[in-house]
């Protein structure tokens, strides 16, 4: 995985419409063809997390568990903030504008592009992910726009939350298709013996795992101005 990931998309693409013309003196329509998918190409990068500390009152296998209890902790946020950058990048990103100032105008904006034929013709099939900072949480419960389902939250028409601190906290809301992570099995923990600094007497430990991380299809985003009075 440290080369990335170039795969086939097999859920993208939207369906026209033909008249059925039996009896008619109408002129037959001509059916549209569309272009096969384009290849994605994700890029992988690293999450990781550190320790350094003096090696007297602390054995080798405390400071390992507590290192890879650190990454553990913060893994979540740090892949979050790399699909954060991997929108921000991407070139197709459609840049939104809500009709009003309410967290509702930005989520429906948002939703209608996604799925709607109007006003942009993309039409998604399947459920997307709506993707926002912790703060966007308590406005959309303000506004009732959260659903429980199970482990998940939805907005009304079913598209999943993703709240998370590693999105833009700026206003900043995404929606996409369907989000895929891929993560190294393992966790990568060098042997702190190795890295030891033996002139300073200082334990240096790191632990890191390699992620990629992509979503189908398509992708909009658009700003809702929290802390504006509606």
């Amino acid at each position: 995985m440290a080369g990335g990931l170039t795969y086939e998309p097999v859920s993208c693409g939207f369906s026209h419409i033909y008249p059925a013309n039996c009896h008619t003196d109408r002129p037959r329509e001509t059916k549209e063809f569309d272009e096969d998918n384009d290849l994605i190409t994700a890029l992988p990068f690293v999450v990781y997390a550190t320790i350094q500390c003096g090696t007297v009152g602390h054995t080798r296998a405390e400071m390992e568990s507590k290192v890879l209890r650190r990454l553990a902790n913060g893994e979540q946020t740090s892949a979050e903030a790399g699909l954060a950058d991997v929108l921000a990048a991407d070139p197709t990103l459609v840049t939104l504008t809500p009709p009003g100032i309410t967290l509702s105008d930005t989520v429906g904006e948002l939703e209608q592009w996604l799925y709607g034929l109007q006003p942009a013709d993309m039409n998604y099939g399947y459920v997307g992910c709506i993707h926002a900072s912790p703060r966007i949480a308590t406005y959309a419960a303000e506004e009732d726009l959260i659903v429980q389902d199970g482990a998940l939250m939805r907005t009304r028409m079913g598209t999943v939350w993703s709240f998370g601190g590693g999105y833009p906290d700026d206003g900043s809301i995404y929606i996409t298709g369907q989000p895929t992570v891929w993560r190294s099995s393992d966790v990568f923990l060098p042997d702190s013996i190795q890295t030891i600094d033996r002139d300073l007497n200082q334990y240096m430990l790191v632990a890191e795992r390699e992620y990629v991380v992509a979503y189908d299809c398509l992708a909009a985003v658009a700003t809702y101005n929290w802390g504006i009075p509606t």
